[in-house]
């Protein structure tokens, strides 16, 4: 035991057992939760808010702490440059990387080239400053998230302030990155987390059949909801409710051709209605 562990005992031998107990749960590297290799994981807080939305082009915008819209039960504030789905990717596959680890201490290892190619991204140049301009977006970021945990016992709140990313280093000979998340990011797993199908994910093409990819999969019976909330929840760009709606037709066109959605429709009321497709899904 060094120097700096004596220090940090002695510290907490000044407050009382309760609290001692609280920053000693505050400061575990608790590791993420094991999914298949064909799978990825993530919070559902993720995948049931505009945190990662669908941005136009060129209309990335920074905000300061933002309320982002968000399902009941889960309060988000944002401050940084808004992330998108292409970013979602990026934390996507780093968690899983990080997963492999069996820990959220250490940095993980790997290679520009080899992560850019994993979310079907190319390689090139341009491709790796895009990589390393996302990884500082999610850096830079400040996320504030709180939400409630109900148990048979009783109901209570939790609240992850901080980056989505801790932090990370580039060996511009190696081309290889150290990146380390934020280890609080696995206590919002705690909150509920999904097992998303990865390959299934990388046949859609436009982000808003990704964000509806993510939504309806963190759902096991997804429940009719409004046109004009999808919009909001998605974060969507889009002016006019008419261009959102338009978009939306084709994103669950999207989902029903990768077989996530056995039917749906948009009624009378605005509402959309899914089935989900319960057979294995094409790979």
């Amino acid at each position: 035991m060094g120097l700096e562990d004596d220090k940090r005992i002695d510290a907490l031998e000044l407050f009382s057992p309760e609290v001692r107990k609280k920053i000693e749960e505050a400061t575990r590297y608790p590791p993420l939760p094991d999914w298949p290799v064909q799978v990825r994981g993530i919070p559902n807080i993720c995948l049931r808010s505009a945190l990662f939305g669908v941005v136009q082009r060129g209309r990335r915008r920074a905000v300061k702490g933002e309320l982002l819209a968000s399902i009941k039960g889960i309060s988000i504030r944002y401050t940084g440059w808004r992330l998108d789905q292409a970013d979602f990717d990026v934390l996507l596959y780093a968690l899983h990387l990080v997963s492999l680890e069996k820990s959220t201490k250490d940095h993980t290892r790997f290679t520009g080239k080899g992560f850019l190619r994993a979310i079907g991204r190319a390689s090139g140049k341009s491709g790796r400053e895009w990589l390393k301009d996302s990884f500082r977006r999610l850096t830079g970021s400040a996320v504030e998230i709180t939400f409630e945990i109900k148990d048979q016992f009783n109901e209570r709140s939790y609240t992850y302030a901080g980056s989505l990313v801790d932090e990370f280093y580039y060996c511009s000979d190696e081309g290889c990155y150290l990146l380390k998340i934020n280890p609080k990011m696995a206590r919002l797993f705690d909150a509920g987390w999904t097992q998303m199908q990865w390959q299934q994910r990388r046949l859609l093409k436009t982000d808003l059949a990704k964000w509806l990819h993510g939504f309806y999969a963190s759902h096991r019976a997804p429940y009719p909801i409004k046109v004009s909330t999808l919009k909001l929840l998605c974060g969507s760009s889009y002016g006019r409710l008419s261009d959102f709606r338009s978009k939306l037709r084709r994103a669950l066109h999207e989902l029903a051709n990768i077989n996530l959605l056995e039917s749906w429709e948009i009624d009378k009321k605005d509402k959309v209605h899914v089935i989900k497709r319960t057979s294995k899904p094409r790979s």
